[in-house]
């Protein structure tokens, strides 16, 4: 028996020693877009592997001259043999008539490049013909704009401040132009789009409702220098790339808006004025030991201008100016170094940097011929976040059916919640004077976030990813642990239909105090304190997904959330004030958020798009405020999303559709009013949120005529924003008739019949 075990032993090691050969690659198709799940197997044993949702794979095999093979459906078998010190890049053909709709992502998750492969959103309608990641977005199931032509994003219930937005990592914390009409991004600085809905790897954390990943172009099929220049009715943009195919790339996208450079000097730096703009730099390189660099920059900035002059003297010799000007801005840079520690063992480490300001001046001056010196006196209100980040994430190759990502990630947040400066000078009879209340100085938060996980491939029809994240977050001498359980199935039919079954627990430190519209720089960022609990959400999510045929794809999604913890603003004057504790002026409660999505997509052919219907409810419970749970104000039980999208590349002439229809936005109205007993009028009210308005319906159109001319291609597009002219509301008014007390007037604003046009030169 002792010889049996030394044999056995002995047959173990030398079995372990043998198979000790690793091969590395990634999966594309011919338009070099990675290929998930792809099976890669050694012929007669049982080394087999999947890749994972980028494409990539690592094998651990026997024969070094062995031809591996790689199955996936609908393409053609592909048999190589691969080098066990050398990456690969596998290409697959789809056959003929072949679906190629990618299943077994995470529940949730949709991205515009890889899972949804329509190339052909720049067809799409967009408000005043301004490209938009944000209004894509928007007409997917479960995604919400919030009010009409804002181009916000409200996901499955949840609110703004709950979405995290990434750009190559970096998170953005305010990616609106023009008080929330536009995003920051222009779009060629954007390569593709992917979001996670509620369900999402241990790797992201942070925020409640989504995960927005934004990444820039970083290579593509051919070498050298392309360009675009764009010009719209608000912008004027500019994006340059030079990649080298496998070894580097360059890109910078640009944009500014034009109408004010038609004002003169004068009146731009003395009256009026406003202008937005946004620069995207991204850098990158392979080096020679075939680790990766990249360096990302983001810089966007608003600025509105406004001065009026009163001549308030009966002789007119002295003028007083008011000045009013709010400007607000973001800042990012990030570089990330992407390691190959071994061929089982890589990683990435990255440091950014993200600042987010927003300022308030008014100004007044006093022009008086009889003082030598120009009285004035300013008042400047200034808010902002800094987010100073260091992650160190990897990725373990342990066995052919277990790959094991963890990492370090800790963020230190920075918070001017308000300060507020107060100077007098110039004044005969008044010293001058600075006085500064508020935040003197940015308070500081960190969070620490240790994370695993392990994708664990049960067998060829069943994969499991479980992890477990743990964040310890510390602000004002405090400390607080919390454990976020993630765990996620995937399990692939007999018929290669798609069960998904989904748990995730996030934790969010960081909230966003609503003093106005979403994307308004009024907001202001606030960190969870020993009053301020942080939000806990609980996500279940189950999806359903199958071909249909040749060119669509169906699927359905179920989720639950319960939220608790939630911050909702109580006192909206005092919670502005620098000079008092915000923590007085909200209030706390919990809320639930469920609903069932349809999703219908046709991604091949002349005509592409998609159907989407969801069914979704989200309500609110504030304890201090109501007794009873309340809708959120962006409850939409019921939305029928259609995109359609037309393009021939022979035809000078295609177009794009967008149609959507389902309940009415919610608003606050009185339900009636009275006299005080100092006889001063009164508004009643039962709770907030209590009017819903009409059902909602818009259709949007487009039309792009291509022509090349000169030896460049340009391209006008016309765009016409609600041309049914159906009356959404952008808000509503209440009034009541002066004759009684009880009879309600409903006064609206609506957008309706909204042209946009865009004039693009492409080299």
């Amino acid at each position: 028996m002792r010889y049996f075990a030394m044999v056995l032993f002995s047959c173990l090691v030398a079995n372990a020693a043998f198979a000790q050969r690793v091969t590395r690659g990634i999966v594309l198709d011919q338009n070099e877009n990675p290929i998930h799940n792809v099976k890669v197997q050694e012929p007669s044993t049982q080394n087999i592997t999947y890749t994972n949702d980028n494409g990539e794979f690592i094998l651990t095999y026997y024969e070094q001259d062995s031809k591996i093979i790689f199955t996936y459906p609908q393409t053609d078998t592909v048999r190589l043999p691969l080098r066990y010190d050398a990456f690969t890049k596998v290409f697959m053909r789809p056959r003929e008539g072949s679906n190629e709709y990618h299943l077994g992502y995470r529940a949730g998750f949709l991205d515009f490049g890889n899972k949804n492969k329509n190339k052909n959103l720049e067809n799409m309608p967009y408000f005043l013909g301004e490209s938009d990641v944000n209004r894509q977005l928007q007409m997917l199931p479960g995604v919400e704009q919030g009010n009409e032509g804002y181009s916000n994003l409200y996901v499955r219930g949840g609110n703004v401040d709950q979405n995290l937005m990434l750009y190559n990592g970096t998170p953005i914390y305010n990616f609106n132009h023009i008080f929330g009409i536009s995003s920051t991004f222009h779009h060629k600085s954007i390569k593709n789009t992917s979001i996670y809905r509620g369900i999402a790897p241990a790797k992201f954390g942070g925020r409640s409702s989504s995960i927005i990943n934004l990444e820039s172009e970083k290579d593509r099929d051919f070498s050298g220098l392309e360009g675009e220049f764009e010009m719209t009715p608000l912008n004027a943009g500019l994006y340059l790339g030079n990649i080298k195919k496998g070894i580097s790339y360059f890109t910078i996208a640009a944009r500014r808006s034009w109408i004010d450079l038609l004002l003169p000097q004068e009146v731009r730096q003395n009256s009026q004025t406003a202008n937005i703009y946004d620069l995207q730099v991204n850098y990158g390189r392979i080096l020679k030991n075939k680790d990766k660099l990249d360096f990302s920059f983001m810089n966007t900035r608003d600025l509105y201008f406004l001065s009026v002059s009163d001549d308030g003297d009966t002789s007119g010799s002295v003028v007083t100016r008011f000045g009013i000007t709010q400007k607000w801005s973001n800042l990012l840079a990030s570089v990330k170094y992407t390691n190959y520690v071994s061929k089982r063992f890589s990683g990435e480490q990255s440091l950014y940097y993200s600042g987010y300001k927003t300022s308030l001046e008014l100004d007044q001056e006093i022009y008086d011929p009889s003082i030598i010196s120009v009285p004035n006196t300013q008042q400047l209100q200034e808010r902002g976040i800094r987010d100073i980040g260091i992650q160190s994430n990897w990725v373990y190759h342990w066995k052919n059916d277990h790959n094991i990502s963890f990492g370090m990630q800790n963020s230190t947040k920075l918070f001017l919640v308000g300060r507020l400066t107060n100077v007098v000078a110039g004044y005969p009879t008044v010293a001058d004077s600075k006085e500064v209340s508020g935040d003197i100085k940015y308070r500081p938060s960190n969070e620490l976030a240790l994370y695993a996980e392990d994708a664990f491939r049960l067998n060829p029809n069943t994969k499991l990813d479980y992890g477990l994240r743990s964040v310890v977050y510390q602000f004002d001498g405090n400390s607080t642990v919390v454990l976020e359980p993630r765990i996620h199935g995937t399990f692939f039919l007999a018929n290669r239909d798609v069960l998904k079954l989904g748990y995730n627990r996030h934790n969010q430190f960081i909230s966003q105090l609503s003093l106005g519209n979403a994307g308004s720089p009024q907001n202001l960022w606030v960190p969870a304190t020993e009053q301020i609990l942080p939000l806990k959400v609980d996500v279940l999510e189950a999806a359903y997904e199958r071909k249909l045929g040749d060119d669509y794809s169906a699927g359905i999604n179920v989720y639950f959330k319960q939220m608790e913890n939630i911050t909702l603003v109580s006192n909206l004057a005092d919670a502005g004030n620098a000079d008092l504790d915000w923590q007085a002026s909200v209030v706390q409660g919990t809320g639930r958020a469920y609903g069932a999505e349809l999703f219908l997509q046709r991604s091949k052919g002349f005509f592409t798009g998609w159907i989407s219907y969801a069914y979704s409810r989200s309500t609110r419970n504030f304890p201090d405020l109501f007794d009873e749970d309340f809708n959120f104000s962006f409850d939409r039980p019921h939305m029928l999303k259609i995109y359609g999208n037309y393009t021939d590349k022979n035809s000078q002439f295609n177009f794009g559709f967008n149609y959507i229809v389902g309940s009415g936005q919610l608003f606050t109205l009185p339900i009636g009013k009275f006299r005080d007993q100092s006889g001063n009028l009164q508004l009643e009210y039962n709770t907030l949120n209590n009017y819903r308005s009409n059902v909602y319906q818009r259709f949007d159109i487009s039309v792009m005529r291509a022509k090349p001319t000169g030896g460049l291609d340009q391209e006008w597009r016309f765009y016409l924003y609600n041309m049914l002219g159906s009356r959404n509301p952008l808000n509503i008014s209440p009034d009541f008739e002066s004759a009684g007390l009880s009879n309600l007037v409903i006064n609206r604003a609506y957008l309706a019949f909204v042209p946009g046009v865009a004039y693009i030169v492409k080299f």
